[in-house]
């Protein structure tokens, strides 16, 4: 029928239905009378980055998989080209165990006044790596102190900081940062005193009350600036923003003073910890009491979430593990580690990339106004003045919205979406400061001016 119809040509209306029988059925667009605005000279806090967590699961993939398969997941993780997250911070384990309790998670100091440096063989490699990809930022902070400086001889099952080994704690923690960052080269940026200082578990973990946390966390700050290197100290990092607001609440002043930020975790409900006069940074959250979900709906909630605590002057977000271990089948990796040299990545590390790619490390977050609700909007500036915008469309439908605010010529982008992953679009020209753009369901499209 159609090698009928295109013969006769003649044949309007069969024409016009040969036409739309060949053309793609496209998702109604909401109509362009919405906007997203860029204000570049109403400025926020200063971005810090978006990371994961390494812990033991890199060991994993440090001794399990081919080299071939190292590079294709490192380079998901770090690189800043082509469909790659650029992530921008890795936190580190600061390791708790001896050899006889874990091979693996074994700490630098083994007893009092014994120093063994040749530990941690995991996490520098993967930190090696990362930094081979152009990421230069860490984060450390230990699940517990090593068992022989707490009342439970153990680093696990909670138990608290000998009040006789606090200053050997604060020194402790310089002891590693100094290391870390002058020996081995590594830029340990951020310092916690404690993960979940409020948590007993059987993992590793240490417990603190509240006039406990006052005295180490001021011994800490006093030590590891000390070696005045600008390294930032932060604590409490609560398992919950709860748990670490009430921790702030209770800090004297004098402590509290010495602190450079505020580290939460994103378990729960939200509780607001950006009333200290401190920079906040959200460490630590994840799916971990569900079966992992690989689509674009869990990359969604987590886009959702970090753009929420940018918006109320957050400096920067991670997600629990950056790999995933074979044997866990819940949320808790950007990555998933499979059997026979294998792996999966996660929407949720492409969503976690829009942000990463776009909004880099010294980067100032700008106002970024959208007139529809369905629409959420980051936006930020590098020092020449670029901008560059994060949008949500949280609608099942495309919605067409116009784009201002620009300054310079061009725009680039890359979209996450059901079925994209930090794809690639085609370049943009900006007139009058202003573009149209339309804007899939459901996806986080990115755009930077050049």
């Amino acid at each position: 029928m159609k090698a009928r119809i295109a013969r006769k040509r003649w044949l309007a209306a069969p024409l016009a239905l040969a036409l739309l029988l060949q053309s793609p059925i496209m998702p109604k667009a909401h109509a362009a009378t919405s906007t997203v605005t860029i204000y570049k000279s109403t400025t926020y806090q200063a971005i810090w980055g978006f990371g994961a967590s390494a812990n033991h699961p890199v060991n994993e993939l440090k001794t399990n998989y081919s080299a071939g398969v190292q590079a294709e997941i490192l380079d998901k993780l770090f690189r800043s080209d082509d469909t790659n997250a650029g992530l921008s911070i890795v936190r580190l384990e600061i390791n708790p165990y001896t050899s006889a309790q874990d091979a693996v998670q074994r700490t630098f100091m083994p007893a009092d006044g014994v120093y063994d440096w040749n530990t941690d063989g995991h996490q520098r490699w993967f930190a090696q790596e990362a930094e081979n990809r152009g990421m230069n930022q860490f984060y450390a902070v230990p699940w517990s102190p090593p068992g022989w400086m707490k009342d439970n001889g153990s680093p696990n099952n909670g138990g608290h900081l000998l009040p006789g080994n606090y200053d050997k704690f604060a020194n402790y923690l310089k002891s590693y940062v100094d290391y870390y960052r002058n020996t081995l080269g590594f830029n340990i940026k951020w310092v916690s005193v404690q993960n979940e200082p409020d948590l007993a578990t059987p993992y590793a973990s240490a417990q603190y009350t509240n006039q406990e946390m006052d005295t180490v966390l001021a011994k800490a700050a006093d030590a590891i600036h000390s070696l005045n290197q600008g390294v930032l100290v932060g604590a409490p990092e609560g398992s919950n923003r709860t748990a670490s607001n009430n921790y702030m609440v209770n800090l004297s002043e004098a402590t509290r003073n010495k602190l450079d930020f505020v580290s939460v975790h994103d378990y729960g409900a939200y509780t607001d910890v950006n009333h200290f006069g401190k920079p906040t940074l959200s460490t630590e959250v994840c799916d971990f009491q569900n079966p992992n979900d690989p689509t674009i709906t869990d990359g969604l909630k987590w886009a959702n979430m970090i753009a929420a605590d940018l918006k109320r002057g957050e400096r920067g977000w991670l997600y629990w593990w950056a790999v995933n271990p074979a044997s866990n089948t819940t949320g808790e990796g950007l990555i998933n580690l499979q059997p026979n040299d294998t792996y999966a990545v996660n929407k949720r590390l492409y969503a976690l990339g829009q942000f990463s790619r776009y909004l880099r490390p010294g980067d100032t977050r700008v106002l970024a106004s959208s007139s529809d609700s369905n629409l959420i909007s980051v936006a930020g500036t590098n020092a020449t003045g670029r901008a560059s915008v994060v949008i949500i469309n949280n609608s099942s439908s495309a919605i067409t919205t116009t784009l201002s605010g620009l300054t310079m010529a061009k725009l680039s982008g890359r979209r996450t979406s059901a079925t994209e992953s930090l794809a690639k679009l085609a370049d943009l020209t900006v007139t009058s400061g202003s573009v149209q753009v339309t804007l899939p369901g459901k996806s986080i499209t990115s755009f930077s001016e050049f």
